[in-house]
């Protein structure tokens, strides 16, 4: 019998996703800092995508001073990870439209 692998079952388009915010690093050289993502979901099923992985800490997240504990909201692209750098067979490239998490609030993107 053939089993799919994950990333065959999930869209290949840009994607609303949902993360925890677990470190942010913030170094002299900006090309450096990076921010921590963890529990990375997709935000329409809630299904789990990747455990944790590794952000540029961009003007826009440097913007929204995120620390520990805060939840975040973003667009990205699902690619297969060729270097190992995630914590799974796949990784999210470039992340747009980062918002704070807020449960009540409701934001259109379009």
């Amino acid at each position: 019998m053939i089993t799919q692998n994950p990333v065959h079952i999930l869209p290949r388009k840009r994607t609303r996703f949902r993360a925890s915010v677990v470190s942010v690093f913030n170094h002299k050289n900006p090309e450096q800092s990076r921010i921590l993502l963890q529990d990375i979901c997709l935000l329409i099923s809630g299904k789990p995508v990747i455990q944790s992985q590794l952000f540029y800490l961009s003007r826009k997240f440097q913007s929204m001073n995120l620390k520990t504990g805060d939840e975040v909201e973003f667009d990205a692209r699902i690619k297969p990870d060729r270097k190992g750098l995630s914590s799974n067979l796949i990784r999210l490239n470039y992340p747009t439209k980062i918002f704070r998490y807020s449960p009540g609030e409701e934001r259109l993107l379009f």
